[in-house]
């Protein structure tokens, strides 16, 4: 440790003052311990004491020299200087947090407590000031301010889709029952991939955990009958949130009136990779009248529409006398579909 700088008074300290000497020292291990510095001024705001002085600080004799413009830049050394001459004159004790900014590195933080020193008549004779490392705080503030603005980005995000899946659900409901069974079903399809989401600290779902929550829901009895194929790419929260929703309306016209509902045929969920990007597909083999194009309803504008538009892709959703064929092509710049999941 950097050897601190002591006023002459505690280096001439008298013999018969080896008490108070004793007393002296104890303390000031104490504070080297805590990471505490303590710097004392005169009256007329010369350092004349730095003791357990950073270690990202200059030498002690270049900040007795030049003061605190040694160790911040011109700014904050006058913002510094104007707390100190305040301090002194009024005596009423001052809190700063000043930077100290490194070529090529992340800042440094401090946090100065300055306090009047006073004569027996009250009078101010000097500054104590006391400086700890905040950095560590700093940081943990920044990820902490980032952190809120990704929650309020992505609750927009929901309130967004909420606000779609509300108005189109109403428009296209026969009846207050249809439109309650419908939007229930939606917002749970929507409740759903966001735990999985918050589960993996924001850093999004697999895409077969996707898919099996997904059609979970609407398969309580055994195992359910879907096969999953080709890689396992992480999805990002936006894709996660979309794919899900995706999965959720073809999951529950399965219940209705297909596979998961009759327990007759086989689905199978495929992701693959093109030369041109990465496709999603939901392939449906069951023994089911197909149903009318006009009688498809607001789920087909999620599947068509609502999801390949919110993630700049490309669907197509097909039902003839074979079954579903359902197919999401994606861009292959998405950066929220990662087939490694770094």
């Amino acid at each position: 440790m950097r050897q601190s700088a002591r006023s002459s008074s505690a280096d001439n300290m008298p013999a018969s003052s080896e008490s108070l000497n004793n007393r002296t020292q104890t303390l000031l291990r104490g504070i080297r311990s805590s990471g505490l510095c303590v710097v004392y001024h005169a009256a007329d705001l010369t350092i004349r004491v730095i003791e357990n002085p950073p270690a990202s600080w200059p030498a002690t004799e270049l900040v007795l020299e030049r003061g605190y413009a040694a160790v911040f830049d011109a700014f904050t050394s006058q913002r510094i200087r104007a707390a100190k001459q305040e301090v002194l004159a009024t005596g009423a004790a001052h809190r700063l947090e000043a930077p100290q900014h490194r070529e090529g590195e992340q800042p440094l933080w401090f946090e100065l407590s300055i306090e009047r020193d006073e004569d027996d008549t009250g009078e101010g004779r000097g500054l104590f000031i006391s400086i700890v490392d905040v950095s560590h705080a700093k940081r943990r503030e920044a990820a902490l301010r980032e952190l809120l603005y990704e929650v309020s980005h992505r609750s927009r995000n929901l309130l967004a889709i909420l606000q779609s899946i509300l108005g189109q659900t109403a428009q296209k409901a026969a009846t207050v029952a249809e439109f309650e069974e419908k939007f229930r079903g939606r917002i749970a399809a929507l409740a759903l991939s966001q735990d999985l989401i918050t589960f993996t600290n924001w850093q999004g779902v697999r895409l077969h955990r996707l898919v099996q929550a997904q059609t979970e829901a609407y398969h309580a009895d055994g195992p359910v009958p879907v096969e999953i194929q080709g890689a396992d790419p992480m999805l990002g929260p936006n894709s996660a949130l979309h794919v899900g929703l995706a999965l959720h309306e073809l999951a529950a016209n399965s219940r209705a009136t297909g596979v998961l509902g009759e327990e007759k045929g086989r689905i199978v969920v495929r992701f693959s990779a093109l030369p041109h990007g990465k496709r999603i597909e939901w392939i449906e083999e069951a023994a089911f009248p197909p149903i009318p194009v006009e009688a498809w309803g607001f789920g087909r504008t999620i599947l068509q529409h609502v999801v390949p538009r919110a993630l700049r892709g490309e669907a197509s959703y097909v039902i003839d006398d074979k079954g579903v064929r359902y197919v999401l092509d994606l861009p292959a710049s998405d950066p929220e579909i990662s087939e490694s999941g770094a």
